[in-house]
């Protein structure tokens, strides 16, 4: 999910992303063009509590226009006020620094002829004022954490041009960003690309003595792992489930849409016991777990135990093809001010999941009893187990209330993914019965992801089951249709079953 439990359970600037932001995971140098934004982010010295952040561009603003804090995550499905954090903005232009003016919303006034700005964001308050770990970022003890879209704005209108970063640490802290993961990892600025506003704000930075590094794998894509642990973790375990669940993925997929990918794990001892640990979020070419210090994968763990882990990574892995490659309206453009509302959520995590589920499956003893035993543990429950007044709400009227609410209400979230995974399960089944076993819905998943890289855009609700049926020449309109209605009141016999 978005923020999904590591227990229990869109890119930029319209659908360009999915070509856009391609060709950024893939190693592909982005051209410092003549609308080049440059971003310079600098922790000043060890134990600071703010970094600081420089947005420049090579030609004065023609008019008025406003910097823009998010509000808003790419599948967070909430809202985080991130402006809130915001210091001392002062803005450039014809050479005369300025304090910038607040206006309405997370955004600040900027005159004709501006050509930068600079900001502090606080990151202990952060940090102490956001209570899902997975949504702030941090400064702890010899260790920052970052995730981009909670301290990078933007100038409105930029959103699309390409980007020019660098990266900033005291002397003798090693620095990494998930845009441009270098090996080994020196003490030293980073300087990275990225395509567009949307692939810098979905990366992150860790820095930090602190901090461990590792590099896992080549192939079937450069693989890292950076780590921060207050508690106990074996991280040579840790490496061997990130490797596997990242290999698994791949080769269901099929095909890898970007170069280098990025496990980044904090394990926490909670500032207060208010803060939320224990949550997941996907990115475009990496994923963050953030754990508290106590739930750490370590020798003593139990299969159970790695099996959980296995299953989260996978998870999360996948949805670095769905949605992030592919998705509904909705998560394209991303609005970046306001949450945006989504019909397709069921989509992204309900399929997402299933995804991971049979990725995992292909390598069990029994891959029947194991699907079986994910669906139930998974999704079925869910069902069984939401109150009625979600049950009566059809599932694009549930994803419209998730977009909101799916984490801080997660009965919506767990029923919207569940609903999702189901269907995929249900369409998945009448694909291989109507071909003899020969097609699946992994051929179907591999043909959208082609698709969405064609087209650009999101796909509309009514438009999937014709796409599907162009990939596998099965019609499963009806299967579709059937899990798009509300649930019996009551729970029931399955619809899946």
């Amino acid at each position: 999910m978005a923020r999904s439990q590591a227990t229990g359970a869109a890119a930029a600037g319209g659908m360009r992303v999915l070509a856009c932001v391609v060709a950024v995971s893939c190693g592909v140098t982005v051209v410092h063009a003549a609308d080049t934004v440059a971003y310079r982010l600098t922790y000043p010295h060890p134990g600071s509590p703010h970094v600081d952040v420089t947005v420049s561009w090579p030609d004065g603003l023609p008019s008025p226009g406003a910097f823009v804090m998010p509000r808003a995550i790419p599948m967070g499905y909430g809202e985080q006020r991130f402006d809130d954090f915001v210091a001392d903005l002062r803005v450039v232009a014809a050479g005369t620094t300025t304090a910038a003016e607040r206006v309405e919303g997370p955004r600040w006034r900027l005159p004709a002829g501006a050509t930068s700005v600079r900001y502090r964001i606080d990151l202990r308050r952060m940090e102490h004022d956001v209570r899902a770990a997975s949504d702030a970022s941090r400064v702890r003890d010899g260790y920052i954490g970052v995730l981009g879209y909670s301290v990078f704005g933007y100038v409105d209108g930029f959103e699309g041009r390409p980007i020019a970063v660098t990266v900033e640490g005291p002397r003798d802290w090693p620095v990494f960003s998930t845009l441009s993961p270098r090996w080994p990892v020196r003490a030293e600025p980073v300087d990275a690309s990225a395509a567009d506003f949307y692939a810098l704000a979905d990366s992150q930075i860790v820095m930090g003595p602190r901090a461990v590094f590792r590099r896992l794998a080549e192939r079937p894509v450069a693989l890292f792992l950076a780590s921060y642990a207050e508690g106990d973790v074996d991280l040579d375990r840790v490496g061997r489930l990130v490797t596997t669940a990242v290999e698994r993925v791949a080769a269901y997929f099929g095909e890898v849409p970007f170069a280098h990918y990025t496990v980044h794990q904090e394990l926490l001892q909670p500032l207060t016991p208010r803060h939320e640990y224990g949550m997941s979020m996907e990115h475009l070419d990496s994923s963050t777990y953030y754990l508290a210090a106590s739930a750490g994968l370590t020798s003593a763990s139990t299969a159970q135990d790695e099996a959980r882990v296995l299953y989260n990574f996978a998870h999360h892995v996948a949805h670095a093809w769905l949605p992030k490659r592919v998705a509904g309206e909705g998560y394209v453009p991303f609005q970046w001010e306001l949450a945006p509302v989504i019909d397709t959520i069921w989509f992204a995590e309900g399929f997402g999941q299933y995804a991971a589920i049979m990725a995992l499956a292909t390598a069990m003893p029994d891959p029947t009893g194991f699907r079986e035993g994910m669906l139930d543990r998974r999704f079925r429950r869910n069902l069984d187990e939401a109150p009625p007044f979600l049950r009566t709400m059809g599932l694009v009227e549930l994803s419209r209330v998730a977009s909101t609410r799916y984490a801080e209400d997660f009965r919506t979230g767990r029923l919207v993914f569940s609903r999702g995974g189901l269907m995929a399960a249900a369409i998945d089944d009448r694909v291989r019965e109507q071909t003899g076993g020969r097609t699946s819905l992994r051929d179907a998943l591999r043909g959208l992801l082609a698709w969405g890289a064609r087209e650009r855009r999101g796909f509309k609700v009514d438009e999937l089951a014709g796409l599907l049926r162009h990939e596998t020449g099965v019609d499963v309109a009806d299967v579709i249709e059937a899990w798009l209605r509300p649930l019996p009141a009551r729970p029931s016999q399955p619809l899946d079953r």
